[in-house]
């Protein structure tokens, strides 16, 4: 219910307000006191029938309705008696219905001072209102709503107030509020300083307004509409039987209640709406029309969105079908930029959905739109179904398109993942292409696109697309990519499994990477790959020796090709660790005895080990290689302990290198001052023990064995290796009598004075050849100019010296026997030893013991002791 405020004014003294329910603010009372007259002067004798006035008053409070009537009850010319309702300006905006306002100023009189009363008044159901008859109305709207904004005059039109009360009706509630008219004026009017948006004059008031800046519209013009929205809005005011500019939907779109959407503008913006949405079914374009309208500014958004997102939709639907592909994606991509940040999630997702559509058809617009610049990420968020179009239904078409694509683009497109990247993992072109363009995009797009595809790449084909990819992976990335390719197919793409392990081994440690491959079933080519991360040495060995992943056979095989490329340190450090150094000589020994020699040949192998070999490699070798490597044998175990069965170790060697043995060499290495007693005197047994040719050789030597002999200082061998020694020179006085004369030079002295050490029999090898060359010798050679027992009786000289020396040693007396009988001067010195203190009891020992001399020898030992018991005064022959 709406309560109302009336005023009456007429003509007493002059036009002015006669009564009034309400006194309204001075500004709003002077508006209605004035505009209460008619406008402009009456001609004489000029009638009119009641009109109707509306205008909002300034304070824009209130609103003003009213109706005027010609006085003619008052002398006065151009009188008039008007009856203004005061409405609120919310009742008169909202009113769907006018009807209710209209009847209070249905008078069947002139008004009175009685009817300036408060009413009350129901809104009344809203009723249909009678058309107009013979008005076009077309020009009036366009006027009003489709061109410059000015107020309009219409001239001669039939029924005003009928059109006038259509209009007030069909107005929006903003522009109704605002809307000021005038059903008769004879000039223009104005109301808070503004025209009246719409006049109704007479035809002969045309030159009223004449001067007049607004627009005239003939009132009975059959002119035909200029707009395209001329017949819409023509229907909606003057043809349809509830007149209505705006649906209740459109004033929801365009705000018709809002003090903003009082203007022209809305309506042409709803009109231009109701358009495009017509025009969506078939032309799915119009839809950019809606958006940029949703996004003017002008409409309320939410409800412009949410009114054509189906219909929107729908026409992305239709335009990735039905479109040519450029236009679509053209259409598409506007379209996407619109939506951007809208909330329309199923216009957004149809437009997803159909841009996925067209990226199957037309792959190369896909990769057109990626390549434009995106600042504000409108093409961020397809990108995933982009490329699920296209690898939906790869063609040839979509291999061209992203081999024609920027690096940028097409990482982008396989960093989505899915069917694509299968597509393009199986496509050998762009594999290739892959190659250069993997380097040049970002980490972070890169480490995305390893994720999904490297899986993909099996074959050794794909390694171009796969190098740079393994770049970029880190240690537990690379062992899980090994990994996935035994799985995958047991390495059966031999370029790319090296690859891989190649980038594994060069950023994880190698144990690691060879867990990784254990850890995998068994096979021969994850065996080849696992002998790759061994490297030749100890650890690495034991790792093969002990792992329960590999068959014994495998592992041998490693083992063996790890011994194959080693170097010597490496070797020999399998060699000698406790753990594998057994096995590892039994496959040399079987498979690569000429691996085991070389480092045999060396002196990196321990002499433990060494001895431990050198048998068995003997046995393996034939000819000069045998020899040689005999002789390396002696080279290295001569100076040395090295265990037991030493001899038979040493005699064995000096057996292969038989009659090229150097008896000089061996004496140096063997006999030498810096070897130890007992150790040179293994290598005298040694020598003496071994075969013939190679004792010849010692023998032929003795002169050389004998200097090495006399530098050791002093004579410290024992007694199986003195008569070792003396052996030799037993067998030189055969075969070398002059390196046993020269031998015997270097040796005597010192054997003369080593009273405690067994060298009797040396003494007796040594002595006859010296007494001898002294007897025959005019001067004494330089070989002999050191012994110091030399006067001008040379050979007696030698004598005394050595009966000296046995009569004061430990020797057995035997031997001086036996160096007097090869001396052939046993009476002499039998005589000399007689002589001696204690000499008698020295030659009872001689004869206690003669068995193990020489029958002849011991013959002549006898007859000499024998003639010195028989004449005692022979012991002192000067001459002896």
């Amino acid at each position: 219910m709406a309560v109302l405020d009336l005023q009456v004014h007429g003509y007493r003294q002059g036009h002015q307000l006669l009564a009034a329910s309400v006194r309204l603010p001075k500004e709003d009372q002077s508006a209605v006191d004035r505009l209460s007259d008619v406008a402009g002067p009456l001609r004489p004798r000029e009638r009119f029938e009641s009109y109707l006035t509306a205008y909002p008053l300034p304070s824009g409070e209130r609103y003003v309705l009213a109706r005027t009537w010609q006085d003619l009850t008052v002398a006065r010319a151009g009188c008039v008696r008007t009856l203004s309702l005061i409405i609120p300006i919310e009742d008169w905006a909202a009113a769907q219905n006018l009807s209710p306002f209209l009847d209070v100023l249905a008078l069947d009189s002139l008004p009175d001072d009685g009817n300036a009363s408060t009413v009350n008044v129901e809104a009344g159901p809203k009723l249909p209102i009678a058309s107009v008859v013979g008005f076009n109305g077309g020009e009036l709207l366009e006027a009003l709503f489709l061109e410059e904004s000015r107020p309009v005059a219409v001239l001669d039109a039939p029924d005003p107030d009928l059109i006038a009360i259509r209009l007030l009706t069909a107005l929006w509630p903003s522009l109704r509020a605002r809307f000021a008219l005038s059903t008769f004026a004879l000039s223009p009017r104005k109301v808070a300083g503004r025209d009246f948006d719409l006049v109704f004059a007479p035809k002969d008031a045309r030159a009223k307004f004449s001067d007049w800046y607004g627009r005239r519209v003939d009132g009975r013009s059959t002119q035909v509409g200029r707009h395209r929205w001329t017949g819409a809005i023509v229907s909606r005011v003057f043809d349809q039987p509830f007149p209505r500019l705006l649906s209740d939907d459109e004033l929801g779109l365009v705000g018709g209640g809002d003090a903003d959407a009082d203007n022209a503008a809305a309506l042409r913006i709803a009109l231009l709406w109701d358009e495009l949405v017509a025009k969506l079914e078939t032309t799915p374009t119009a839809a950019l029309g809606l958006l940029d309208i949703a996004n003017s500014g002008k409409v309320r958004e939410s409800r412009a969105l949410e009114a054509i997102e189906p219909s929107l939709a729908d026409a992305a639907r239709r335009a990735a079908l039905s479109l040519p592909e450029n236009e679509a994606w053209s259409f598409l991509g506007a379209i996407a930029r619109k939506l951007l940040e809208r909330q329309m999630p199923a216009g957004r997702s149809a437009v997803a959905e159909a841009i996925e559509q067209l990226a199957a058809r037309a792959p190369e617009g896909a990769v057109a739109l990626l390549a434009l610049e995106d600042p504000r990420g409108v093409t961020a968020d397809l990108l995933p179904r982009i490329a699920s179009g296209i690898g939906g239904a790869f063609t040839d078409r979509a291999e061209r398109a992203l081999l024609d694509a920027e690096p940028a683009v097409l990482g982008r497109l396989l960093a989505q993942g899915g069917a694509l990247l299968g597509h393009v993992a199986d496509d050998r072109p762009l594999i290739d292409r892959l190659e250069g363009i993997l380097p040049q995009l970002d980490a972070a797009t890169v480490e995305t696109i390893v994720r999904d595809m490297l899986p993909l790449l099996t074959e050794d084909w794909q390694i171009p697309a796969a190098k740079p990819l393994l770049a970029s992976l880190d240690g537990p990335q690379l062992t899980a990519a090994l990994r996935h390719l035994g799985s995958a197919n047991d390495f059966a793409s031999a370029k790319l499994s090296n690859l891989v392990l190649g980038n594994a081994l060069s950023r994880v440690p190698r144990n690691e990477v060879r867990s990784t491959l254990a850890s995998l079933s068994s096979s021969t080519r994850r065996d080849a790959l696992i002998a790759r991360t061994l490297l030749p040495g100890a650890e690495d060995a034991r790792w093969l020796m002990t792992s329960d992943a590999l068959d014994p056979g495998s592992a041998s095989t490693m083992l063996l090709e790890m011994l194959r490329r080693s170097d010597d340190r490496q070797l020999v450090s399998m060699i000698v660790d406790d753990q594998v150094g057994d096995r590892v000589i039994d496959a040399l020994l079987v498979n690569e005895a000429g691996l085991l020699l070389k480092t045999a040949a060396g002196d990196a192998l321990p002499l433990r080990l060494f001895v431990k070999i050198a048998p068995e490699l003997l046995n393996k070798l034939t000819g000069e290689a045998k020899v040689n490597f005999a002789k390396h044998i002696l080279g290295r175990c001569l100076a040395h302990r090295f265990g037991d069965a030493e001899i038979p170790f040493l005699v064995a060697a000096s057996n292969v290198v038989g009659d090229q043995l150097d008896g000089a060499w061996a004496a140096w290495i063997g006999l030498s001052k810096n070897v130890d007693a007992a150790i040179a005197s293994r290598n005298m047994v040694a020598f003496r023990k071994a075969a013939q040719p190679a004792r010849l050789r010692v023998v032929w030597s003795i002169a050389e064995v004998a200097q090495v002999l006399r530098d050791r200082r002093s004579f410290d061998l024992d007694a199986p290796a003195a008569e070792a020694c003396a052996a030799f020179m037993f067998d030189a006085e055969k075969v070398a009598p002059k390196a046993l004369l020269a031998a015997s030079g270097y040796l005597l002295p010192v054997l003369l004075r080593a009273r405690n050490r067994p060298v009797s029999l040396m003494i007796a090898a040594a002595f006859p050849p010296i007494h001898r060359e002294l007897a025959k010798a005019d001067d004494v050679p330089d070989i002999f100019k050191f012994i110091p027992f030399l006067d001008w009786d040379r050979c007696k000289a030698a004598r005394h010296e050595l009966v000296d020396a046995f009569m004061s040693s430990s020797w057995p007396p035997h031997d001086l026997a036996l160096t007097a009988c090869r001396a052939n001067e046993v009476a002499r010195i039998m005589r000399r030893v007689s002589k001696q203190n204690g000499g008698e009891a020295y030659i009872k020992r001689i004869a206690s013991n003669l068995n193990d001399l020489p029958e002849e020898c011991r013959k002549m030992v006898i007859a000499a002791i024998g003639q010195v018991r028989s004449n005692p005064s022979a012991k002192y022959d000067w001459r002896d």
